[in-house]
Parts: C-alpha cells; sequence; structure tokens
C-alpha cells in the first residue's frame, strides 16, 4: 500500500485527477501515491487528515483529504468495520464535516467509485433527506458499470456516466475508462484556461479591498501637518492606494491631499504627487476635480527648460476626469496659487495654455463660467507677462481651423456641475 517511486504509466488516472486544477480532492485510498506524484511534478498541495492540517491551508494548495486516514498516521485509519461504526457515530469529525459542507455547496465528481461506503451513503441519505433532495447535482464516472451502481446512483440522485458508452469503439471498460478520463481532463484545462482569460479582460468580480477607518484618517491628517512632503507623500499614498473611501470621509481626504499640495518644493516633488492621483478612489466629482487643480497648481514650483519659460507638466490621468474638463480645472488651479500665496511662474502660464488647448470649446461654456476662467487667466497673465498667445484666443483660432471637428462641446449636466465647482474650495 505504499512505494517508493511515483511511475507515471501506472500512476495515470492519478496524473489525470491531479491535473484537472479542481480545489479539492478526497480518497478513501490510505497509500501514499498521490502525493508522490504532487512531489515529483513540484505541484503544491495540503494532505488533510486530522482536523489540525486544516489550520496549515494556503490559498494556493490544492487540497487532497483522505477520507479514510493515511498509514502513517495509524489512529486516522479507517478499515475495519469497528472503525466505519466509530466514524458514522462520530458527528464531529472534521472530515465528515467538512465533506458535508462539500457535498452542500458544490458538484462533487467521483472517479472510479464502487460507492460501497457506508459512510458516503449515509451522509448522501442524510442531506438529500434534509434539504429535499436539492443538493447541488453529484456524477460518478464508473470504471465498470453496472445494474447494481445504477441503483445505488438512482438512490441517491447521482448521475452515473458509462465511458463505454461516452467511447463507444473502446477495446473493453478499462480503455474507455482511461480515454475518458484522458478527455475530461483536457476539456477541463481547456474550459479553466478559457475561464481565466475571459475573467482577465471581463472581470466578474473585484479583489477583496481595505476601506478608510476614521482612525486611520485621524492619524494621517496629524502626519501631514507636521511633516515634511516626502514623509506626508508617502504617509498618503500607504493609506489610500487601493483603498475606498467612505463617502462621509470624501471631504477630508480632498483637504489631505491639498495640504501634501502645499508642500511641494520642487518639479521632482510636483512629479511624485500626481502618482499618488491613479489610485486615488474618491467618490466625488467635484472633490477629484479639486485635488486635481491643486496638483496643477505645484506647475508653479518647476523650473523653465527654455527661455520662453516652458516645462511640459504631463499629468496622469484620474479616473472620472476628462480632459475636456482641463479648461476649470486651470483656473481654479490659478485660483489656488492666489489662495497660497505663491507667485506665478512661466512654467505655470505655460501649461495653463497646454491645458486649455486640450479642454473643450470656451464657447459651449455658460456666461459665469466663461467669466470665471478669462478674469483668473486675465490676472495670471498679467501678473507673469508672456510672449505666448492668449490661451481662449489660442483655442478659439484652433476651432476655426483644422481642429474644428475634435472641440469637445459642454453638456448640460457638466454645466452644472462645473458651476458648483467654480464656488468650491
Amino acid at each position: 500500500m505504499e512505494i517508493g517511486e511515483f511511475d507515471d504509466e501506472q500512476g495515470y488516472i492519478h496524473l489525470s485527477v491531479m491535473n484537472m486544477g479542481v480545489p479539492v480532492i478526497y480518497t478513501t485510498n490510505q497509500d501514499n501515491v498521490m502525493e508522490l506524484g504532487y512531489k515529483k511534478y513540484g505541484k503544491k498541495y495540503r494532505s488533510i487528515i486530522n482536523l489540525p492540517d486544516f489550520a496549515e491551508i494556503k490559498v494556493s494548495e490544492q487540497l487532497y483529504i483522505k477520507f479514510h486516514g493515511d498509514l502513517n498516521h495509524p489512529n486516522s485509519i479507517v478499515f475495519t468495520e469497528q472503525d466505519y461504526q466509530n466514524r458514522i457515530q462520530d458527528v464531529g469529525n472534521a472530515l465528515n464535516i467538512r465533506l458535508r459542507a462539500d457535498l452542500i455547496e458544490k458538484n462533487i465528481l467521483f472517479i472510479g467509485y464502487g460507492f460501497r461506503d457506508i459512510n458516503i451513503r449515509l451522509m448522501f441519505e442524510e442531506l438529500n433527506k434534509a434539504f429535499f433532495g436539492s443538493i447541488p447535482k453529484a456524477y460518478l464516472v464508473a470504471y465498470k458499470y453496472s445494474n447494481e451502481l445504477q441503483e445505488i446512483c438512482d438512490e441517491y440522485n447521482i448521475v452515473l456516466i458509462d465511458p463505454m458508452k461516452e467511447i463507444p469503439d473502446s477495446e473493453n471498460f478499462k480503455v474507455a475508462f482511461e480515454t475518458f478520463i484522458r478527455k475530461l481532463t483536457e476539456d477541463t484545462r481547456f474550459i479553466k484556461h478559457k475561464n481565466s482569460m475571459d475573467e482577465f479582460f471581463n472581470p466578474t468580480s473585484t479583489e477583496t479591498q481595505k476601506v478608510l477607518s476614521k482612525l486611520e484618517l485621524e492619524i494621517l491628517e496629524k502626519t501631514v501637518c507636521e511633516n515634511t512632503f516626502d514623509v506626508a507623500l508617502r504617509s498618503f499614498r500607504e493609506v489610500f492606494d487601493l483603498t475606498i473611501i467612505p463617502h462621509d470621509y470624501d471631504d477630508r481626504v480632498k483637504d489631505i491631499f491639498i495640504e501634501i499640495a502645499k508642500k511641494v518644493e520642487n518639479e521632482k516633488e510636483s512629479n511624485t504627487l500626481s502618482y499618488a492621483l491613479v489610485h486615488l478612489k474618491l467618490n466625488k466629482h467635484i472633490n477629484k476635480m479639486l485635488v486635481y487643480s491643486a496638483l496643477m497648481t505645484t506647475g508653479c514650483k518647476r523650473s523653465a527648460n527654455s527661455k520662453y519659460g516652458e516645462n511640459h507638466f504631463i499629468i496622469i490621468g484620474m479616473n472620472g476626469i476628462k480632459e475636456s474638463s482641463y479648461i476649470l480645472i486651470a483656473a481654479k488651479a490659478i485660483e489656488l496659487v492666489y489662495d497660497w500665496g505663491w507667485k506665478p511662474t512661466a512654467p505655470f502660464v505655460s501649461n495653463i495654455g497646454h491645458w486649455v488647448d486640450r479642454s473643450g470649446d470656451y464657447n459651449s461654456l455658460t456666461e459665469p463660467l466663461k467669466r470665471y476662467i478669462s478674469s483668473w487667466i486675465d490676472k495670471l497673465r498679467k501678473d507673469c507677462v508672456t510672449v505666448a498667445e492668449h490661451p481662449i484666443k489660442r483655442q478659439q483660432r484652433l476651432k476655426e481651423g483644422l481642429f474644428s471637428h475634435n472641440m469637445y462641446q459642454f453638456n448640460e449636466a457638466e454645466l452644472t456641475i462645473y458651476e458648483q465647482f467654480i464656488n468650491c474650495r
């Protein structure tokens, strides 16, 4: 009942079962054949023999549950009639409990199983009675079909599969069984691969994510207030990268980001701050626009790369923020420059022009929005003289030329949000 080395030819069915990639395999065998196959091919698995083994399970491991024990653990073996009676009477046995749970929630596939185990038959009878025959469908691939086996399967509502009927050209039942298992393995692997690819390109479930707590928020507010830009930003990203932000904390998170933006002193810090927006999951659209404005404001801290004061600030996109709204966000950034007591710089003026170029049509905005934008741009150009063309005039000139078909027209819903936005802090 124990071997020293796994033989691929003799262990073909073991390999097939192993390679199906199912999460849990039960066996009533007490030998070491399957374990040697796992080890030979470096596959992750967890042999489950007693209750303590369940505590050691890791997510990536396939479970190999030895339902009737293991030869190296004599106390676990179910072999004699008395052993069977003891197992049946032990309602708290961990392996029995696990099998009951799997029978209730999963489709069970029996392979080459004679169904002579009274313990498992009683479980089926018990569960079918308790759940009025509505437990998930189970299937049994017969090694050799018999009327007796068919009667047992019918009694417990198990679908019996006869390989000789599935593979009618087979020489005998042994060849039919092995051929069917080979086809089953191939089909299973194909379906699992297809499902994995479908899930990758069209996810149906989301990864478990952390939710921001009040304590984390309070600690971060204090950390940002008392520390340098580097410490503040590192702490911010540790807390908020891919973290779900409750709606009630949205405004406070926005304020924390703005406080970090105020600490920016140079181009490098301005660039690193932009990465913090990639995975920041704010809920309110206006708050997203406000943090984007704060990021644009840090363009004031960039150094000129040419005699014309240019230094293009390429901002990484944020979910929910369209380039068409840049004209409003950039105007708010100018307002923040003055609110923060910063002095406008040539690189900032140059970038305002770039952002307006990529925005929606200025003339499709409401009059209050146009006044807001033009007044701040005019003030900026007055306080920081530049030879560059006025951004709004340039946009309209381009609109009349080659880019007319690309100029985005704002809709009514956007205009409503933007009018709220320009009055926010």
